[in-house]
């Protein structure tokens, strides 16, 4: 008995053909390929060295009583002085203010609050012969002494510090009594400006006159407690202006003013 076979059918997959991946396949080798990276957000920063912010420590000066027990004579800038003749004050023991020095170049001693007044004349400032001294400090030349800002009002008793009353004619006082002053007498201290609007007997600074209204309010009221201390170590003060709106020291004309030893 012969039995009957069907044929067989032999498929040989075919060399060299590319089949696409299926979507699981490729998720797979996705995942199989991806390496874990770990990146480090750590960073190392150098700490700077520490800067010190705090002033430069300033050299004060300390003032000598190179007028011991005598007659000194404060040139302030007040329009009263207008048509004076400086030659009156030759070889008298004087302190200028500010652009006083212009008709006293002679003068032992010169005072500015200000230090905008030494930028505008540095060098004819630097030129002066006297001692020159200030509360504010600036870049001065070598030769400008820097004294210690001190209380408002009153009288400073320290060498190195001057009471200011917020204008340099109170600054300067305290400073003629540092120097050694026995009497002071007040020279071009008109504090206001005329009745014709002018500030000062020379040509004024290059910025606006002070008002009668600063001075009634912010530098005459101070004057009361430097003289009360001055008058208590026996220090005479003069005002040889007559028509000056500081009424707090006995008033001189500028004859007897003149004629004090």
């Amino acid at each position: 008995m012969i039995r009957n076979r069907k044929p067989r059918r032999i498929i040989t997959p075919a060399k060299n053909i590319s089949r696409r991946k299926t979507r699981i396949e490729k998720t797979y080798t996705k995942k199989k390929k991806s390496k874990k990276v770990t990146i480090s957000t750590k960073v190392n920063i150098k700490k700077s060295p520490r800067v010190d912010l705090k002033r430069k420590p300033m050299n004060y000066s300390a003032v000598k009583p190179i007028f011991n027990g005598e007659t000194v004579y404060i040139v302030g800038g007040g329009p009263s002085l207008n048509n004076f003749d400086w030659n009156k004050l030759k070889n008298r023991n004087t302190i200028v203010i500010n652009k006083a020095f212009y008709n006293l170049p002679t003068s032992q001693v010169m005072y500015w609050t200000d230090s905008r007044f030494y930028t505008w004349y540095k060098t004819d400032i630097d030129k002066f012969k006297g001692l020159k001294y200030t509360i504010r400090r600036s870049n001065y030349d070598e030769n400008v002494m820097l004294l210690k800002k001190g209380p408002k009002h009153g009288l400073s008793i320290l060498k190195d510090t001057l009471a200011h009353g917020n204008n340099s004619g109170y600054a300067a006082i305290n400073l003629a009594y540092l120097l050694g002053a026995k009497k002071i007498i007040l020279l071009g201290f008109d504090m206001g400006n005329n009745t014709n609007g002018k500030s000062h007997f020379h040509d004024g600074y290059p910025t606006k006159a002070t008002s009668n209204e600063v001075y009634q309010k912010q530098f005459i009221p101070g004057f009361g407690s430097l003289w009360a201390a001055l008058k208590e170590k026996g220090i005479n003060v003069y005002n040889a202006c007559p028509t000056s709106n500081l009424k707090v020291f006995p008033f001189i004309s500028i004859e007897r003013a003149l004629a004090l030893r």
